[in-house]
Parts: structure tokens; sequence; C-alpha cells
């Protein structure tokens, strides 16, 4: 009966892995070109991040490729304990990218917020460019730890692949503590003061007639803001219980959430690179607008060239653009 059991469980992990590495890649390709053609119209600093998750996203979808593929086969990749952490990276590595760029949308989305005359005036390419380079630098430093320091590998691997099977509680602390937890206490007090600010602008609106032009430009960028609230709430839902049971299960030597860490509240991280391109789909009017005009294009089988796609796209509210994910 136990054996069954199992049998069915995994079945069950192998049927949700593989739709998630059906679903998770075209949705965040459809994102990427959609934004790669606003960008074309409308450079701006927040369709970079955007982007830039979005791809994240992919690579996450990508492992889950990886990991639909290690069910069917039964764990036949996990034999080796260095092959277990190199997949623990490639799955980490992304997931850490994804919320440090949360991180630099929030920020983004903030100085438009708080210097609404200065901010589109200020030097964009460099900062974001250097932005990337070292989000993705410590990415890669952090999701690769227990390959770059054998001191966090667990000594005794016995083939079943697991974070804290393969890599030392001290890897999971790392994360946890060095990246995850300050991120979110950052993304929490730059909308806490974003808040604030929309609410002194509420009381001020009755006398702002000859800051029109300020006003709704702060009105676009709050509704950006919006967007990436609901974004970071699916992203601490997605892998907050991991990260809590992670935790748990590092500090309690008793405890066995080893599997469920392995399996279950993985998975469900996994599904955040699903919910991010369908909260840009549905809360984003100009992304919204791109992505129903590929689909429609699709439907029709009558793909238009990159460059005529760009140039029939109108503007909105009467020529003025959407603020990047608004």
């Amino acid at each position: 009966m136990e054996f069954s059991f199992r049998t069915m469980v995994n079945i069950l992990y192998t049927v949700l892995h593989s739709l998630l590495s059906c679903l998770i890649p075209p949705a965040n390709l459809l994102v990427i070109v959609a934004v790669y053609q606003l960008m074309r119209k409308q450079p701006g600093t927040s369709y970079i991040y955007i982007l830039n998750l979005a791809t994240a996203d992919l690579l996450v979808g990508v492992m889950c490729i990886c990991e639909a593929l290690d069910d069917i086969l039964d764990g036949d990749f996990d034999r080796s304990k260095s092959f277990c952490l190199l997949r623990i990276a490639m799955s980490m590595t992304p997931c850490i990218g994804s919320i440090l760029t949360l991180l630099l949308i929030s920020l983004d989305r903030y100085l438009a917020v708080r210097l609404p005359l200065s901010y589109p005036t200020l030097p964009k390419k460099t900062p974001v460019v250097l932005s990337l380079i070292v989000l993705w630098m410590l990415s890669f430093l952090f999701g690769h730890l227990p390959l770059i320091f054998p001191s966090l590998q667990q000594s005794n691997y016995t083939g079943y692949c697991g974070l804290l099977y393969a890599a030392k509680s001290e890897y999971l602390y790392t994360i946890c503590f060095g990246i995850f937890a300050p991120s979110l206490l950052v993304l929490v007090c730059l909308h806490v003061s974003v808040g604030s600010i929309a609410y002194l602008q509420h009381k001020r609106l009755q006398h702002a007639c000859a800051q029109a032009g300020s006003l709704r430009s702060r009105l676009r960028h709050f509704k950006a803001l919006r967007t990436v609230l609901i974004v970071i709430i699916g992203f601490s839902l997605s892998w907050g219980p991991y990260l809590v049971g992670g935790t748990v299960q590092a500090a309690c030597s008793s405890c066995n959430l080893s599997d469920t860490l392995k399996d279950a509240l993985f998975l469900l991280g996994e599904t955040n690179s699903l919910i991010n391109p369908l909260i840009y789909a549905l809360h984003s009017k100009d992304i919204r607008s791109h992505l129903a005009k590929l689909l429609k294009c699709r439907a029709r089988h009558r793909v238009k060239p990159l460059a005529s796609n760009v140039r029939t796209v109108g503007s909105w509210d009467g020529g003025w653009p959407e603020a990047p994910g608004s």
C-alpha cells in the first residue's frame, strides 16, 4: 500500500513538472517578445528589467524540463553528487536573479515616483547595464556556493538529490538571510515609502492644477508599482513556504521535511515563474495589448515582421505612453 501511494505521488509530481515545463517557457517567451517590441517603440528602464525577469523565469522553466525528465527516469540523474549540486545551482541561480530583478524594478519605480521631474533626465544606460551585470554575478555566486566551496557539501550523499541532501544547512541559511530576507525587507520599505507619497499626493490633488503633468506621470508610476507589488506577493506566496520549511529543517535536527522541500514546496516555488508572466499579461496594459496582438497574429498564421508590428502599434491615453508595468 505504501509503495502504491508513493508511486502515485511520483506520478503526480511527474505530471506537474511536465505541465510546468510545457507552460513556463512559452509564457515567458511571449512576454519577452512583447516587451522587446515595446522597447523598440518606447525605450524604458523598467522594460529592460521586466525583460530580465522574464528571462530568469524562462531559465526556471528550462530547469523544470530537467526535473520532469528526472522524474520520468526515476532519479537516474541524481547518482552523482556533483551533478545534483550543479542541478541545484542552475535552479537556484535564476530564482535569485528573479528576486533581485524585482528589487531593481521596485527601486526604479520608486525613483520615478520620488523624482518625477528629474527622473527622465537621469542617465539610464550605464547604471542599468552595471546593475544587471552585478545582479547575475551575485546570482551565479550564491547559486553555486556549494560547488565553489566544498565545505558546504554534504559528506554522506546517498544519491537522493535535494538541497539539504547534497548541501549543508549553512548554505540554506546563506540564501535565506543573505538574499531573500534582505531583498523582501527592502521591497516592503520601498512600497511603504511610495504608499506614503501616494497618500500625500492624493491630499494635494485639488491644489495641483499647475503641476498636472507631474501628477499624471506619478499616477502612471503608481499603477506600475501596483503591478510590481502583485508580483512580489506572488513571489512570497510561491517561495515563502520553501524558505520557511528549509529554515525549520536546517534548525531542527529531529524534523523530517527534506522530502517535502524537495518535492511539494520546491514545485510550488517553481510555479512563480508561470505566475509572473500571467500577472503582467493581466495587469500591464501595454504588455497585455502586445500579447493580444501576438496571439492574434499567430492564430491567423500571419506573423508580421518585428519592425512592421512596432510601427502599427498605437499610443495610449491620447499620446501619453503607459509607464512600463502600469
